[in-house]
């Protein structure tokens, strides 16, 4: 019945995996379908879109080119036109100033009055022949002497004379005192510009020019304007058509026709002309689309001419080509379509066999995965109940952890019994472990106390994780015993320690004397306080003032003496306190220790160590450390009588880590026992060494405060290096 139930769930899994694979492959090709269909229609509609869009953009800027053409044109009809009526002008004015000085030279004997007569007879003659450029003369007071334009203004003086922006244009032509020719702007009486050439003679002092109004010009630049228009080529199209615009508040009856191009222009077209220059603030340059947007005309407003000039586009060809575009982007859809279809129909008959292959190999994979299952499940058991470490399953609800299973190696640790350890709270099996630091981290491995049964104590590494399982949050925790261990590392921190301690005992001797060195010169400075003192009693020079001076100051020869002694009774304390510490306080420790020694044999001590340099560890063994180096470098430099012996303790970076050198110029180690130095009770000094300065050193550094020391040969001599 088993065997039939196990072969009923196996046939089911077969069939679920193969009907889901094809309801699968199914949904997935009727997505992929419908999207590959809509973006194919989506290409459609946006290739019609673009494709229209592009023929209409490129017609509206060939139209926006030619009327910027025709505008173009026209500036520089009008440059050229003002340029040639400027010229002759100028022209004008020179043969007038020359013919002036013609009849000057022949009538010199004549009075002035008779000879400026006959000048005005002779430009008068000259200004028949030009109509549309007249001459004037004036006296340098302003008065008009001739006027070939309006002889009625002559004899006005017209000094001070403004035109209607103010210009003083007869002052300007009276104030070009040199021998110039020159050009005035203005605008007389009517709102027309008026320009001038003209120059003194100096002889008569008068001032002669000619001038001419500058819109006299303008049916000469409407004439080349409308010829430049007509012989422009348009396709069919494209029209044009220009308006007279003789009154903007009614353009649509007040306007005239002058001409149009491929176009029978009809009120539409003054429509949109009104709509386009509201719009645009009667500027114009800009498109507008009318008729049914069949049309699109650019157009611009020449203010000064008073034409509007529309260049547009019948946009029905487009149109048709867009129809024709349609036509064939829509078959040519309906064929990608059909070709889509096929292919994931296609597509899906072998993702079909694809997936019965499939499923069958899921049935393989099964098989197997089950096989693996109870292999590992076996093997699982036998590390768990045979493993050296002891496994504890519990299972957590609220603040409280219920054991669910152990392994018999928890059994042996805890000493409970199998029923009394289930159900047993986890956490108060131990010392220091608490839930809610577990649950912070959702891990933990640490080292703790655990009570057993007969309330003995043990010292255990827990290795705990928080997991889920089945809705269940459950625990597991591997524990290790190391009481052993614990007592053993211990006992060597207490080894340590001594031998740190012994170290220092051992060099207690050299201290001492480093303290004679202290305090010799403080005595003898109190002594010759004393004898200052008595001899001053003798020749009767003590008094209150004098003698507290005295005292003073052998209080404070004192107070050092007994700093002194604090700098050494701390020194030679051990260290427990693990800080984080400046290098150069320790240094400072370590020179107030060993500087008088360093004094009394003239070895120069150069520290340069940057005030930010600092370490976690142990402050006073580092000093003791700093100590050791500087004692030995001491006496190798005192026993080879090194002239000018010196010590030098820097700090730098070395593969980003900042480093302790102290270098000596010694001459360095010899080279057979340089990698003996750091072993314990090896010595050079075979009279007074211990050989035990340099090891402790490096048990300092590398096992108390998990750092590195190491020594070389420098140029000079030997180079320690601490690195922490």
């Amino acid at each position: 019945m088993k065997n039939k139930y196990k072969k009923d769930v196996e046939v089911s899994v077969k069939k679920t995996a193969l009907l889901g694979s094809t309801i699968i492959i199914l949904i997935v090709a009727t997505v992929i379908g419908s999207s590959l269909i809509k973006t194919e229609y989506n290409n459609f509609k946006l290739h019609i879109k673009n494709f229209k869009n592009t023929l209409i953009e490129r017609e509206k800027f060939y139209i926006k080119t030619s009327v910027e053409n025709i505008k173009n044109d026209i500036e520089f009809e009008k440059i050229s036109i003002l340029n040639n009526k400027k010229q002759r002008i100028k022209n004008q004015s020179i043969i007038a100033y020359n013919l002036i000085n013609s009849l000057y030279s022949q009538t010199k004997m004549s009075s002035k009055e008779e000879i400026i007569d006959l000048i005005k007879s002779a430009i008068t003659n000259i200004a028949k022949e030009e109509n549309d450029i007249h001459y004037f003369i004036f006296d340098t007071q302003g008065n008009l002497l001739l006027n070939t334009e309006n002889p009625s203004e002559e004899g006005v003086n017209f000094l001070d004379f403004e035109d209607i922006n103010g210009v003083k244009f007869i002052n300007e032509m009276i104030d070009n005192k040199k021998q110039e020719q020159k050009y005035v702007e203005y605008f007389w009486y009517k709102p027309s510009k008026k320009i001038t050439f003209s120059r003194q003679f100096k002889p008569l002092g008068i001032i002669i020019g000619s001038s001419s109004f500058l819109e006299s010009r303008n049916e000469e630049l409407k004439d080349k304007l409308l010829k430049k228009i007509m012989l422009q080529k348009f396709n069919q199209e494209e029209f044009l058509f220009i308006y007279h615009i003789n009154s903007l508040n009614n353009i649509l009856e007040q306007s005239t026709l002058l001409i149009d191009r491929n176009i029978y222009s009809e009120d539409e077209d003054l429509e949109a002309i009104e709509k386009l220059m509201i719009d645009t603030g009667y500027k114009g340059d800009e498109y507008i689309s009318y008729a049914n947007n069949q049309k699109i005309i650019y157009g611009t407003y020449l203010t000064k001419l008073r034409y509007f000039i529309g260049i547009g586009i019948n946009l029905s060809h487009i149109y048709d080509i867009v129809q024709k575009e349609k036509e064939i982007s829509l078959k040519n859809m309906n064929e990608n379509i059909s070709k889509l279809i096929v292919i994931i129909v296609i597509m899906a008959f072998i993702f079909f066999i694809i997936s019965v292959a499939f499923t069958k190999r899921i049935e393989k994979l099964l098989k197997v995965y089950k096989e693996n299952v109870i292999l590992n499940e076996e093997k699982y058991q036998l590390l768990f109940n045979y493993s050296n470490d002891a496994f504890l399953i519990s299972e957590i609800k609220n603040h409280n952890s219920s054991i669910i299973s152990c392994n018999q190696t928890a059994l042996e640790l805890t000493a409970y019994e199998d029923n009394e350890l289930i159900e047993h709270d986890f956490f108060s099996l131990f010392e220091g472990l608490e839930i809610e630091e577990l649950k912070k981290n959702k891990s933990l491995f640490k080292t703790v106390k655990l009570k057993t049964k007969d309330e003995k104590i043990k010292n255990v590494e827990v290795n705990v994780i928080i997991y889920d399982y089945e809705n269940k949050e459950l625990l597991f925790a591997s524990l290790r015993d190391v009481t052993e261990r614990t007592k053993l590392i211990e006992e060597k921190a207490k080894q340590d320690n001594m031998l740190i301690q012994k170290s220092k005992m051992a060099a207690m001797g050299e201290m001492i004397g480093n303290i004679a060195h202290q305090w010799r010169q403080p005595l003898s400075q109190v002594s010759g306080l004393f004898f200052d003192i008595e001899s001053a009693y003798d020749y009767k020079e003590l008094d209150k003032k004098y003698l507290s001076q005295r005292v003073e100051e052998a209080n404070d020869l004192l107070e050092y003496m007994s700093k002194t002694i604090d700098d050494f009774r701390n020194f030679f304390n051990p260290n427990s306190k693990i800080e984080d510490f400046f290098v150069t306080v320790a240094l400072s420790n370590a020179i107030n220790i060993i500087s008088s020694t360093l004094k009394f044999h003239n070895i120069e001590l150069e520290i340069d160590c940057s005030e930010t340099f600092h370490v976690n560890g142990y402050k006073n063994e580092y000093s003791q450390a700093i100590v050791n180096i500087i004692s030995n470098a001491k006496d190798i430099l005192v026993e080879r009588k090194i002239q000018k012996p010196k010590i030098k303790i820097y700090n730098k970076e070395v593969d980003g880590k900042e480093t302790l050198f102290i270098e000596d110029n010694a001459g360095g180690i010899e080279e057979d026992i340089i990698s003996r130095i750091f072993e314990p009770y090896f010595t050079t000094k075979r009279d007074y060494g211990t050989g035990i300065g340099l090891y402790m050193t490096k048990l300092i550094i590398e096992e108390k405060m998990k750092g590195s020391i190491s020594v070389e040969n420098s140029e000079k001599g030997a180079l320690f290096a601490i690195r922490i």
